[in-house]
């Protein structure tokens, strides 16, 4: 059995996604002899880090068919996918190409459809997410509380289905669960700002309350 063969054989055992140094961990588990190999580029005996490396460059290069890299944050995961998997991946993501082009499309008919006023609720609504992204270095979206794709109830591109949520708290909301009442958005914005300022000690705190309350009174109107 190859070097490679041996990779891709204990990546088989992984059920989820895992890291290239997961990975390399996991080849030392159950072939133990490759750390007594000798490298070439250093003449020294392998380590873990050598391996981890080799496996990414591997990766990087596209010599593994049989994975699918998720680019993950802070690092990427793979994971083993077989012939019938990889159809089936297949599938699904050109599923989901269509649905964008699909959604894509709602948007705009929804928007010509709207009335002057609905529009500058819109506007205002992705000018105030920008400028709160900007402003605090994070990653609100506005995100529909029922999906336009939701095939048990006709939603709208309109202001009155639109909230702001950080992509990563997307995924957690439920489709179809109510809005945030205006309430519960400010807070719910308060909270992650407050947060982002414990973290991210370059954001200018003598900024914050001015120019927040002004956003936050600006969503208020239109929300």
């Amino acid at each position: 059995m190859t070097k490679r063969e041996r990779f891709v054989d204990v990546l088989k055992t992984f059920d989820t996604p895992i890291t290239i140094l997961e990975w390399a961990n996991s080849v030392i588990e159950q072939y133990p002899s490759l750390l007594t190999q000798i490298n070439s580029k250093t003449n020294e005996k392998m380590t873990l880090k050598d391996l981890a490396m080799t496996i990414s460059l591997k990766v990087s290069k596209g010599e593994f068919s049989e994975i699918k890299i998720l680019e993950n944050k802070p690092y990427r995961k793979v994971m083993y996918v077989s012939e019938s998997m990889k159809n089936d991946l297949i599938k699904s993501e050109v599923k989901k190409d269509l649905e964008s082009i699909t959604l894509s499309s709602k948007i705009k008919e929804d928007i010509k459809k709207s009335t002057e006023s609905d529009r500058y609720r819109l506007e205002e609504l992705e000018s105030i997410k920008k400028q709160l992204n900007r402003y605090f270095a994070l990653n609100f979206v506005l995100h529909h509380a029922t999906s336009l794709t939701n095939k048990d109830k006709q939603a709208k591109h309109h202001a009155d289905n639109l909230q702001l949520l950080t992509k990563e708290h997307i995924l957690i909301k439920k489709d179809g669960e109510s809005k945030f009442s205006i309430d519960e958005q400010k807070a719910y914005i308060k909270r992650v700002i407050s947060i982002q300022l414990m973290i991210n000690k370059n954001i200018d705190i003598n900024l914050t309350d001015e120019v927040l309350e002004m956003l936050l009174e600006r969503l208020e109107k239109v929300y």
